[in-house]
């Protein structure tokens, strides 16, 4: 007879915890969100002009007629004005000129 109430005071104490079951732990899932990141314009940018003076010898400018001089200029002038434009062209899509 003890055993048997040992039994059921067991059981009953067994049973109380049962009924009452621990919330499940919420699990965390790491997942890849894609974020905007501004990041500056990388294009592919003409190279700079060379200066006159870094392209012609002092010495080699003094012995220029004055019609050759005019000419040089000119030709350098088309040249930073042709880089300007390829540069505009190539940076034309950037927003952070």
């Amino acid at each position: 007879m003890i055993r048997t109430i040992l039994a059921l005071a067991i059981a009953s104490g067994l049973s109380a915890c049962a009924t009452h079951a621990p919330a499940p732990e919420p699990s965390i899932v790491y997942r890849d969100a894609a974020i905007a990141v501004p990041v500056g314009c990388v294009v592919d940018r003409p190279a700079p002009v060379l200066p006159l003076r870094a392209r012609v010898a002092p010495a080699e400018w003094r012995t220029r007629a004055p019609g050759a001089k005019a000419q040089a200029i000119a030709a350098q002038a088309g040249r930073r004005m042709n880089h300007q434009t390829r540069t505009d062209a190539a940076t034309s899509g950037c927003t952070d000129r």
